[in-house]
């Protein structure tokens, strides 16, 4: 029990209740859920407010998250909560980023995110070919840019590493120390329906972790369209990583609610003799400002 385990849980995404009727959508419907998962373990709270998905979009209002997650910190200041932003290549990295620098105004956020590189987004058609024409864009002006933010703001950074080059450019930013304080990197796996990056088994979080060797930097590891019961959540914990869980990404059976899966990450780690850190121990291990 000596290495606290650190639970992200991401509540929405661009997921409807047509697929799982536990999403919350509604302000209240996110505050209730972000309480529960709280309660549950988690100290870190991610959400899609206003705008639920993150493609073609104009740039997001930060009311929808005020009203979201002010009643939240109200009642659990130390707790983190940070949005999502529009998609590059759709928007100048200013707007992408102008509903952060207005929750900052508002003594609303301690994290922000920015997925340093670019990368083809989706699946695989029958026919071999991608079905989604999407491109991932963020250039090196948009990742030097979102750092620079943070680090004015004095906010966390979470970075989402889908390929090892996202990894890499990371690496240069330490090496260079222009890596904001605060900086955590979120290793992403595929269940099996996106197509990107390393396998979802020992043998790819491996080659992740030799990058990192030598390095200080905290690492969780999010699963999209998977399931840390299928044995991975295992590997994970026993390596020492922290996890992000929740309906956003659960690719597994059923329908369950974004507490469910906390307390389900939560009873694999005590299992493994990883109890859930406190929001205290949170802050101490990503070292936030």
């Amino acid at each position: 029990m000596d290495r606290p385990l650190i639970v992200e849980v991401a509540i929405n995404g661009p997921v409807l209740k047509d697929r799982n009727p536990h999403v919350p959508l509604s302000s209240d419907e996110m505050a209730a859920s972000a309480e529960a998962c709280l309660a549950a373990g988690a100290t870190i709270v991610h959400a899609h407010a206003g705008v639920p998905f993150v493609g073609k979009v104009e740039r997001h209002a930060s009311q929808p998250y005020i009203d979201a997650f002010g009643p939240v910190l109200r009642r659990h200041p130390r707790a983190i909560l940070y949005p999502t932003l529009p998609a590059g290549p759709y928007l100048p990295i200013a707007e992408r980023f102008a509903h952060m620098a207005e929750l900052a105004d508002a003594g609303i956020l301690r994290m922000a995110a920015i997925d340093p590189g670019t990368m083809n987004w989706g699946s695989f058609s029958p026919d071999g070919s991608g079905d989604e024409d999407v491109i991932y864009q963020n250039t090196f002006a948009d990742i030097r840019y979102a750092f620079d933010f943070c680090t004015r703001r004095r906010l966390g950074c979470t970075m989402s590493i889908f390929e090892p080059g996202f990894l890499q450019i990371v690496l240069a930013h330490a090496r260079h120390g222009t890596l904001p304080p605060g900086s955590v990197v979120k290793l992403e796996f595929s269940g099996g329906h996106l197509v990107f990056g390393l396998a979802a088994n020992a043998a790819g979080l491996d080659a992740y972790l030799s990058m990192l060797d030598g390095t200080l930097l905290p690492w969780v590891v999010n699963y999209r369209d998977g399931d840390f019961s299928d044995g991975f959540g295992r590997v994970v914990l026993e390596r020492g990583g922290h996890v992000r869980v929740g309906i956003e990404d659960y690719g597994g059976p059923g329908q369950p609610s974004n507490e469910d899966l906390v307390a389900g990450i939560v009873e694999l780690g005590r299992s493994l003799g990883r109890r859930p850190a406190t929001p205290e121990e949170t802050v101490a291990i990503l070292r936030l400002p």
